[in-house]
């Protein structure tokens, strides 16, 4: 027992090296020069601190909801175009963003939205890979214009049936990425043992139970996973990196994007955390609170 915990002691540090590296590790993409992308705005509400999300809604024009990574309150923002907070005009220097009391901000990583005013919050985030209360929370889309506060509608609650252990000898159950699609959750997982991400379909979404996550495929990212988005006519699914762009479209219908076309776009933008589709466009938010554009078109075929 004590060889056992001096050898784990001694190869600790090298764990944590290890694992620094993969995640600040720049990965070759099918280009010779990324591009540097030039931020059009700039989030201008102090208490978004650390942006891990955008999704633009689909019930109120105009408005891209986000939200602050692990530690904040349990709260969302919404923002016009050029990053400015929007907010009741009663509210004056008071508001602070919309808080959401029944629920908690234990890791929240991405947003998603579906056509029927809901908004889907992804306490997903799991860097440890050690986390058995993943949760995505459901909202009704508030009245940013009105509202300083709004409720949990329903909490779905999800496993991976494919983790065998808490943690696991393969660190690949974190995920930042959540999509919504024809009634259907999608997470992408975060890997921090290697450079792929999993697509998992939520199937069942019943409230007060652990549903299980589908596994649909799995691509080689060249990078790690940070969030994503799927388009609202169900074709195309966006995934951003820290170092790239990706859009998989499906031709046929199916949900596995993986076996369907491939664009990439490498990229220099910081540590980019968010992205939605807003018509021809992307658009992509780090955690400097910096706001990017990149059009659909100038994305490369990946062979």
């Amino acid at each position: 027992m004590f060889k056992k915990g001096l050898i784990y002691l001694l190869l600790f540090p090298l764990i944590l090296l290890a694992q620094f590296r993969l995640e600040n590790a720049v990965f070759p993409l099918p280009s010779e020069t990324p591009r540097v992308l030039e931020p059009l705005a700039r989030i201008q509400f102090a208490p978004i601190d650390e942006s891990s999300a955008i999704v633009k809604s689909r019930l109120w024009k105009d408005v891209y909801w986000t939200l602050n990574d692990s530690g904040d309150r349990a709260r969302i923002f919404a923002l016009d175009n050029l990053g400015r907070i929007i907010k009741p005009a009663w509210a004056k220097n008071r508001f602070e963003g919309i808080e959401i009391p029944d629920a908690a901000n234990v890791d929240w990583e991405d947003l998603a939205t579906d056509d029927a005013g809901n908004l889907y919050i992804a306490d997903t985030g799991n860097n440890n890979n050690a986390r058995r209360d993943l949760v995505v929370y459901v909202v009704r889309e508030p009245n940013p214009r009105e509202a300083n506060r709004t409720s949990v509608l329903r909490k779905i609650f999800f496993y991976y049936p494919d983790q065998k252990g808490f943690p696991p000898e393969q660190r690949n159950f974190d995920a930042e990425a959540l999509a919504w699609r024809n009634g259907k959750l999608y997470v992408l997982t975060k890997h921090r043992s290697d450079t792929h991400t999993k697509l998992y379909r939520l199937d069942c979404t019943a409230p007060f139970v652990m549903n299980p996550a589908i596994k649909i495929g799995e691509f080689d990212m060249k990078g790690m996973v940070t969030a994503a988005d799927i388009s609202p006519d169900g074709r195309q699914l966006a995934v951003l990196t820290y170092t790239g762009i990706w859009v998989f479209e499906s031709d046929d219908g199916s949900d596995n994007f993986f076996a369907g076309k491939v664009r990439v776009l490498p990229i220099i933008a910081k540590q980019c955390e968010g992205i939605c589709f807003d018509g021809d466009q992307l658009v992509i938010t780090n955690e400097q609170r910096e706001i990017f554009r990149v059009n659909l078109g100038d994305l490369l075929p990946y062979e």
